[in-house]
């Protein structure tokens, strides 16, 4: 994922040359309707460029985040941008994704000085696609740590303000470096770091936020796949058995903290069907007034050629080359109805992943 806050001329030569292709391609993804508010480029964020004040920014120093507290109150009487139809964006979020899995040299970080790209699994990407954040938005990502999806949605817009939640310290410490590594000094009012629980948003902030991001701990499937340590894996084990009673509860709070009308992205990079469909399921009937929006022809038919998507247990499932490994071992519920399911596939380095939008009705 590219750095639109830094010059990447370079990289993307390299990316091309190399057997890159852009994965958000004009032919892969619907027009989006611009709204009135521009998109944020390098020549708006250099010293001295106009930013958005809250009731904290005095508190901030331009230099880097600071651990604030997310704003509590937000301004009367504004038109919400987000309540524009939605549809999968194609402005600056900029990702190349390769064919075959391959290394690519990371970047170190430089105190005072913007990374080019950053690494990440490319279906980590797609709870921010499903997220649809638009300029002007107020967005809460609730579990934020180590900082990936963050950085992807100040690449895909400018919301007024983005609420990076990690209760860890060591891990909160490890995503403020990631938001300094990408994000110009100039944003530092827009972006802040929180150290809540995120349980407790729901009541702190309840009906704030236009977008909220429950990029939720799991049992990460993912790492398991690529992990040989026989320890790890009885621990994630142990770990399942609990993960969905947190998993509940976070997005429970996520709800709560969600104006109406606003959306909801649940994600886990898991196949666990208890933590995926069985966590949106009770959560929504706990929520009368919350229901799925379906994201297979927005995001799985379009993006289908590179991602290996779920529809039904029993079903085939859509990618565009048919691959040996069964696709519904693991999952045991109706994804297309709560969700979709990115499947690992041979020769792959992306999936597991789970995404779900939810909209609390207004």
């Amino acid at each position: 994922m590219l750095n639109r806050f830094s010059s990447v001329t370079d990289i993307t030569q390299i990316l091309l040359s190399q057997g890159f292709s852009s994965l958000l391609s004009q032919a892969d993804v619907p027009e989006l309707s611009r709204n009135d508010a521009s998109t944020v480029s390098n020549s708006t964020h250099q010293k001295g460029a106009d930013t958005l004040s809250h009731p904290c920014s005095s508190k901030c120093r331009p230099e880097d985040f600071r651990l604030l507290p997310c704003i509590t109150s937000h301004p009367l009487g504004q038109p919400r941008r987000s309540e524009l139809p939605l549809r999968l964006p194609r402005s600056s979020l900029q990702c190349y994704i390769h064919p075959r899995p391959l290394r690519f040299p990371s970047q170190a970080h430089r105190p005072g000085q913007l990374k080019q790209y950053y690494l990440l699994n490319a279906a980590s990407l797609l709870p921010v696609l499903a997220l649809q954040v638009r300029d002007g938005d107020t967005v809460l990502d609730l579990c934020s740590a180590p900082g990936g999806k963050a950085v992807a949605i100040m690449q895909s817009a400018t919301p007024a303000l983005l609420c990076c939640n990690e209760p860890d310290p060591h891990r909160r410490a490890w995503l403020a470096k990631t938001l300094e590594s990408f994000l110009p000094p100039s944003l530092s009012s827009r972006v802040m770091v929180s150290a809540q629980d995120g349980r407790s948003f729901g009541k702190s902030e309840a009906g704030f936020y236009d977008k909220v991001l429950v990029d939720a701990p799991c049992s990460n499937d993912r790492s398991w796949l690529h992990s040989s340590c026989r320890h790890q894996g009885q621990q994630r084990l142990e770990d399942r058995a609990k993960l969905p009673v947190l998993q509940t509860q976070l997005l429970r709070s996520a709800i709560s903290a969600v104006r109406p009308g606003g959306v909801v992205v649940y994600s886990t990079c898991t196949l666990s069907s208890l933590e995926n469909c069985a966590v949106v399921e009770a959560v929504l009937n706990d929520f009368p007034g919350a229901e799925v929006e379906s994201l297979w022809e927005e995001i799985a038919l379009p993006l289908s050629k590179y991602f290996a998507f779920i529809s039904r247990p029993g079903h085939k499932r859509l990618d565009a080359k048919p691959s040996p490994c069964p696709p519904t071992d693991a999952p045991s519920c109706s994804h297309d109805k709560l969700g979709i399911l990115v499947v690992p596939q041979p020769g792959k380095t992306w999936g597991p992943m789970f995404l779900s939008r939810i909209r609390k009705k207004g």
